[in-house]
């Protein structure tokens, strides 16, 4: 059975995305800093402010911990706010520094009505029309990294992915079946 590391950023409903990984058939193990087991794939999950995610994963020895899968073949695999923070900044936190594994700053889009709750369609080769969950009000507009896109006002990366790095904006625990086939798609084969 694959263990499933999920990082306790202090932001979002760990309990369940842990629920919903568990039902793949994964064994899970929430942790508020890093031990010394090995672990099949990384999460690091959605909701919450980027300032704060951020200020956890330093507070709690979690960059240098990431750092060392850099390049590895364990997935690394950020939602929402999770994906945010593989890159250099967002304006909802302009003091705030990300990652910088990938370039980019996340910005406030021109949404119809804030923040973006709901369903929407995405656009890519990997899961072409599929329609999974969104709640976000920021998103990285454009990156040579984007593997799906889609549009709620203007378009944006849905997902992202450089190596083990790979980020989505919605959330694939409330997206149904479909979200369930994405989640197990990336901690097993990467994408």
């Amino acid at each position: 059975m694959k263990k499933i590391l999920i990082i306790d950023t202090k932001a979002g409903n760990l309990f369940s995305l842990k629920a919903a990984i568990e039902r793949l058939g994964f064994n899970v193990t929430i942790l508020q800093q890093p031990n010394t087991e090995n672990y099949d794939a990384i999460v690091i999950p959605g909701q919450g402010r980027f300032g704060t995610v951020m200020e956890n994963i330093q507070a709690n020895g979690w960059v240098e911990y990431l750092n060392q899968f850099k390049g590895s073949t364990t997935p690394i695999f950020g939602i929402c706010v999770g994906m945010q923070i593989f890159f250099n900044a967002s304006e909802e936190d302009p003091e705030a520094v990300g990652l910088g594994w990938l370039n980019g700053k996340a910005q406030a889009l021109d949404f119809p009505k804030k923040p973006m709750v709901g369903w929407s369609t995405l656009k890519d080769n990997v899961w072409n029309d599929t329609i999974v969950y969104f709640v976000n009000s920021y998103a990285i507009k454009d990156s040579p990294y984007s593997i799906a896109t889609t549009t709620y006002g203007e378009n944006f990366c849905a997902a992202v992915k450089l190596d083990n790095f790979i980020g989505v904006q919605f959330h694939p625990e409330k997206s149904s079946e479909a979200g369930s086939q994405i989640i197990n798609q990336i901690l097993t084969q990467g994408i």
